[in-house]
Order: C-alpha cells, then sequence, then structure tokens
C-alpha cells in the first residue's frame, strides 16, 4: 500500500497485467516448438469444428437436447473440448509413430490409423 500525503492507493494487478503475463508465458512455449510442431499448431489454431455438426453428435447421443440454440454455452463447450481432445490424440499420434519407427522421416508422413487407434487407447488409459 502505497500512501501519499492526499490520497491512499494500493497496487495490485490490473486485468490487463495478468492477461499479458498468461500471453507471455504461452508465447514462450511456442518458442520452444520445433519447425513441425509450429506449423501443426497453426493449423490446431485455424481449425474450426461446426457448431452444427456438433449438435448433431450431442443429439445422437441424447434426443432431448433436439432444440438446443447452436449458441447454446453447452455446444460451445463442448466444441473447445473437441477441438483439445483431437489435439491430444494427434500429438500421442505422432509419439507412437516415433516409438515404433514405423516411417523413416515420420515428422513429415501423416499419420495412420492404427496411430490413432494405439493413441486412443493410451488416452483412454489414462483417465
Amino acid at each position: 500500500m502505497k500512501i501519499s500525503k492526499k490520497t491512499a492507493t494500493i497496487n495490485k494487478k490490473r486485468p490487463n497485467d495478468v492477461l499479458n503475463s498468461s500471453k507471455n508465458s504461452e508465447y514462450s512455449k511456442i518458442q520452444l516448438f520445433t519447425k513441425t510442431q509450429l506449423i501443426r499448431y497453426g493449423y490446431y489454431r485455424r481449425s474450426d469444428l461446426k457448431k452444427d455438426k456438433i449438435k448433431k453428435v450431442l443429439c445422437s447421443f441424447n434426443p432431448f437436447l433436439k432444440n438446443i440454440n447452436s449458441s447454446d454455452p453447452l455446444i460451445l463447450s463442448l466444441k473447445g473440448l473437441m477441438k483439445l481432445f483431437i489435439g491430444e490424440i494427434i500429438e500421442i499420434s505422432k509419439q507412437t509413430m516415433f516409438e515404433k519407427q514405423d516411417n523413416v522421416q515420420w515428422l513429415d508422413n501423416a499419420i495412420q490409423p492404427k496411430h490413432i487407434y494405439e493413441s486412443i487407447n493410451r488416452q483412454s488409459l489414462n483417465f
């Protein structure tokens, strides 16, 4: 607490400072990426899952949600979670390609379905 003759002010973090610190920490993590990881991260940032498709998947599991609005927070949160899940599956698939040494240049080659199946199995074991 800083006290002057006329006013007293409290030094605390402003919301902008918190946002800037989180952006700096994200930027420092991005600097550690390899070139291929940066390319994949760029695709990840630009990717978008359509709300109507997510609503269709959600309604197939629970038909009572047929009348839900596409801008509902549930749809938006599922959209984010699905994007995170897909990103994790891709990273684990690349790791399995490296571990099994299936391809000579595993960083540049496409992921095979067997790698995706194994990464989903690994992911389900972690839960």
